[in-house]
This record gives C-alpha cells, structure tokens and sequence, in this order.
C-alpha cells in the first residue's frame, strides 16, 4: 500500500510558502494595497517605478515585475468573464415589441437625430 503525499503548502519564514519544488511569495496587506495603487495608475510599470517600488515594499524587481504580469493577466480574464456575462444576459432577455414596431421607433428616432443635427449645424454657422 502507497501513501500518496498531498501538495500542501508549507509557510516557511519570510512569507513564503513551498509547495513540491516551487516557492510562492505570499505578499502582506501593505505590499498588495501598494502594488494595486501602482497598478490603477498604470498597467505597465516603467523600470525606474519597478525599482523604486521594490526598494519600498522589499521585493526583488523580479517579484514587481511579475506581479504585475498576473494582474494583468487576472484583469483581462475578469474583462472576458464580464463579457460573456454580458452576452448571456442580452440573448436570454425576449424581445418585447414586434419588429415593425421597432422599425417605426428607429425611422423616427432617426428623423429626430437629424433634426437636432441640422438645427445644431445652423447654431454653430452663425
């Protein structure tokens, strides 16, 4: 009979954890909030601001720089789940007037976008 070894993490001094034969630095509070601020402020970080950042938060420039690959990365999957959220919600709601209906209620929106228009063209020629 075997006993198979679960990949537990391991909390070793300094904040990280070990898990097989990777290492994961597990960042506190002040570093992430820091980081997240950074990260608003712009997607990329310069080398200069990488630097700077990892001196403040003591980090290796290597950690900044790929913290803020992973929040990249986890941005755009929260964009793509957005999305298709977004595209179910549009096709499962019915239509609720005919299409007819629709095409009048278009012609006339049209007919009272381009009234607006001509009168906004007059306003701005005198």
């Amino acid at each position: 009979m075997t006993i198979k070894k679960r990949n537990i993490p391991v909390v070793l001094a300094g904040g990280k954890t070990r898990t097989k034969d990777k290492y994961r630095v597990v960042y506190s509070d002040v570093q992430r909030l820091e980081l997240e601020k950074e990260f608003h402020f712009s997607r990329y970080i310069t080398i200069r601001r990488k630097a700077e950042l990892a001196g403040a938060l003591s980090l290796s420039e290597r950690q900044v720089k790929i913290w803020f690959q992973n929040r990249r990365a986890k941005e755009r999957k929260m964009n793509k789940k957005r999305l298709q959220q977004a595209q179910q919600s549009s096709t499962s709601t019915p239509p609720s007037m005919p299409s007819h209906a629709s095409a009048t209620m278009v012609s006339s929106t049209n007919s009272a976008f381009m009234t607006d228009s001509i009168s906004t063209t007059i306003k701005e020629e005198y």
